[in-house]
């Protein structure tokens, strides 16, 4: 077998001169000021100190890498790739797959975003595979790690967008036999998602979402939606329930509060990165603070914040950040080509079939039935508990959503039983 033909085996291993520089780097570490804010308003300016320290101190005395990484090297059979890409040729693609021992068993490709990773699929991958209920259908579970994010390459010319993530995954699918399989994915994940069901209808047979990728509803196209969204702000019957419309004011206030990070990482992420790059401290605070604002309360505990942070720092964050540039997050692109393939992705069709869970802290948490403007819905579920990282705080609740739907589709594409 020739090098780029071969599937490997991959265990974490983070040199220990990477990991003496790491601490010598948290030692050094210099916080600025902060204002003296009354009761409530502390997130409003950023992530306090009173929650950093404490993280910070944890690092250093506290956190063992080496425990950690031995944990995710022993519960997660983790592998590489090299995957021919659309105009990047071979990249070497790191990946999650765990195969169920049902004959029935349906191809699953889950996909992270940002500041996300292949972790979030660790807390529900034993219930897709072997689920508990034997009416469920069962998985083979494949989690990919975006271009340029943690393990897996870095594109050394722009153009590795959504579009070019989702041909690159389909062809790691066709590559581990998988002709037919169904993807899930929230965040960035939504989108590469978004773009296997409108790009790659002959394998990607079906998609399941926890984030709306954008659609909202247009007078002349969907009056229906439009006029219940409009009887929903003023109140009346026939419009949309009150934790909808909550959730519609949310996405707004996010437009105008939040999405400071996605503006400066659209537009120069290459300066950010330096920093974030050289200072984990830096990188925590970046990460942290989404953590704690993007979820419904959920417990973070400081190892499972640093953990998160590591799998950023240990061969940096650039790509991550690039990754908003290169989706023109803030902006279109100077290529011409890529802005037409990302608005085609944006406004076409799909008929492949859709579900989708709706989590009522999502950060773009628009009514689910919005899911279903460019694309064929044909599940949907509400939640009263969930925020933006569904898989890591309620993985039951996602992991029985994917399970349902997918007992839906399968009533009408047996062809996902074929697999090998």
């Amino acid at each position: 077998m020739a090098p780029y033909d071969e599937v490997k085996p991959f265990s974490i291993s983070v040199p220990d001169d990477q990991l003496n520089q790491l601490h010598a780097k948290l030692e050094l570490t210099r916080l600025p000021d902060e204002l003296d804010l009354p009761a409530g308003q502390e997130w409003e300016w950023g992530i306090p100190l009173a929650v950093l320290k404490p993280v910070i101190d944890y690092w250093q005395t506290k956190y063992d890498w080496r425990a950690v990484e031995e944990r995710i090297n022993e519960t997660l059979p983790q592998f590489t790739a090299y995957v021919e890409s659309e105009r990047h040729g071979q990249q070497e693609v790191h990946f999650v797959h765990k195969r169920s021992e049902s004959p029935n068993a349906v191809p699953l490709l889950f996909v992270h975003g940002w500041p996300g990773n292949f972790l979030e699929v660790s807390k529900m991958i034993e219930e897709l595979v072997h689920p508990k209920d034997p009416k469920h259908p069962s998985f083979h579970v494949i989690a990919p790690s975006l271009p340029g994010y943690v393990f897996s390459q870095r594109a050394n010319t722009s153009g590795m967008n959504v579009i070019a993530t989702a041909y690159l995954f389909d062809q790691l699918m066709r590559k581990l036999g998988y002709q037919h399989y169904v993807a899930q994915g929230g965040d960035w994940g939504a989108f590469v998602v978004r773009a296997l069901a409108v790009h790659h209808q002959d394998t990607c047979l079906a998609t399941h979402l926890n984030m709306n990728t954008g659609s909202t509803p247009e007078l002349l196209k969907n009056p229906i939606m439009t006029i219940k969204t409009a009887l929903g702000f003023v109140g009346l019957p026939g419009g949309y329930p009150k934790d909808e419309m909550d959730g519609i004011a949310n996405v707004k206030e996010f437009m105008v509060t939040g999405t400071g990070y996605s503006r400066i990482q659209g537009t120069r992420p290459q300066t950010l990165a330096v920093g974030l790059t050289d200072s984990p401290a830096g990188l925590l605070a970046w990460i942290g603070e989404k953590l704690h604002v993007w979820t419904d309360g959920y417990p973070w505990t400081p190892e499972e914040i640093i953990t998160w942070t590591m799998l950023y720092w240990i061969n940096g964050p650039a790509g991550g950040l690039r990754y908003y540039k290169e989706n023109s997050i803030t902006g279109p692109p100077k290529d011409p080509k890529l802005r037409a393939e990302l608005d085609h992705l944006r406004s076409s069709w799909s008929p492949t079939p859709l579900g989708f869970s709706w989590f009522p802290k999502e950060i773009f948490a628009a009514p689910p039935e919005w899911a279903g403007i460019r694309q064929r819905l044909v599940y949907s579920k509400k939640h009263n508990k969930g925020g933006h990282f569904a898989a890591w705080e309620v993985p039951e609740l996602l992991a029985n959503d994917i399970q349902s739907f997918v007992t839906v589709v399968l009533e009408e594409e047996p062809r996902l039983l074929n697999v090998t």
